[in-house]
């Protein structure tokens, strides 16, 4: 009888081990995703910025050839 509740005791340890890096390789996951996430939002951000600087040039050069 004092076998089992050890044997239990250990089935417990090892799933609390599994879960722990199951749960460590989740977070390392999750921080990967979260990187790529902002990577991309940077990106988006530089894109509209150049879309922005294009079109500002492009208003200013058809002014300037209207105006003179």
């Amino acid at each position: 009888m004092a076998d089992a509740p050890k044997s239990l005791e250990d089935q417990l340890e090892d799933q609390k081990e599994q879960l722990e890096t199951q749960i460590k390789e989740l977070e390392a996951q999750l921080m990967r995703s979260k990187e790529g996430y902002l990577k991309i939002l940077g990106a988006l951000e530089f894109s509209a910025i150049q879309k922005q600087q294009a079109e500002k040039a492009a208003t200013e050069t058809t002014t300037e050839v209207v105006d003179p």
